[in-house]
């Protein structure tokens, strides 16, 4: 498994997190360079820089091939709040504030994805960072066209917390007990329902061993996302047998109603919490 690690040079948190993974992986400074900064390696294992936002990958042709991309950023909230969350990529609807086309999403690896965040979880434990926040949230905002698999690893919500050291010690650990050993591939599914912060997916992964990829809000799911999008999901989370996720409570029962008929009429296997 060829896995590379991206961070802007622009930010704060991806730079802090990027310190200690290099640490952490063992990973050695190469002659290669890469926006005028030297790549890091370690057998299958490299980490670069870029020049621009996290968010705008789109714009850079990457140096070499992987089988897995880890973008390694800040996250932000208006509340400040010290969190560290990991999500897909991609617009859902309409529009592309944030990077990437509208109505298009990046190819993602749901048992790399959720067994990152089940070791946030075990990590914390012993970690006992007070008032640390862990959730996935719901696919949003670029990149959408690269082809390698992806996913977002972040430290929230503001400068204190991007540059906080032992929270960036925290994920290069969690991302270390990650690829130690190729996650089992469980089922996975799509999620449908709920809020940004995913709260029913989230707690339904710690409990349960299934691996989540592509999650929909219901925002999105109201506001018109497209059907074709949505069969998109399935197979941009490489499910090798399209299976949705269902908030029951996370949606309204008008939308409930006609999300379950589309499922069934494309064949979907479908498990409601």
């Amino acid at each position: 498994m060829k896995i590379t690690f991206i961070a802007s040079s622009k930010d704060l948190a991806g730079v802090n997190i990027a310190d200690k993974v290099t640490e952490r992986f063992g990973l050695e400074e190469t002659e290669d360079r890469f926006h005028d900064i030297p790549i890091f390696k370690n057998g299958n294992i490299r980490l670069l820089y870029i020049s621009v936002e996290s968010i705008d990958l789109d714009q850079v042709t990457l140096p070499y091939e992987s089988d897995l991309i880890m973008m390694l950023s800040k996250h932000k909230s208006a509340q400040g709040t010290k969190s560290l969350t990991a999500h897909p990529t991609g617009n859902l609807l309409n529009e592309a504030k944030l990077g990437g086309k509208p109505q298009k999403v990046a190819y993602t690896n749901p048992w790399y994805m959720s067994e990152y965040y089940r070791k946030l979880i075990e990590l914390d434990v012993t970690s006992k960072i007070d008032n640390l926040v862990k959730s996935l949230e719901v696919t949003h905002h670029g990149p959408t066209e690269n082809h390698t698999p992806l996913f977002f690893v972040e430290i929230g919500s503001d400068e204190e917390q991007w540059s906080n050291s032992s929270l960036g010690e925290l994920i290069a650990e969690a991302l270390y007990e990650t690829i130690k050993e190729e996650p089992k591939k469980v089922n996975a599914f799509v999620g449908f329902g709920g809020g940004h912060y995913a709260p029913a997916f989230s707690y339904y992964l710690e409990k349960e061993n299934i691996a989540l990829g592509h999650m929909v809000s219901k925002y999105a799911l109201t506001g018109g996302i497209d059907e074709a999008l949505i069969l998109s999901l399935f197979r941009k989370s490489l499910l090798d047998k399209p299976r949705a996720l269902i908030d029951r409570k996370g949606l309204p029962s008008k939308t409930y109603r006609e999300l379950i008929n589309f499922l069934e009429d494309n064949s979907i296997e479908i498990l409601k919490i």
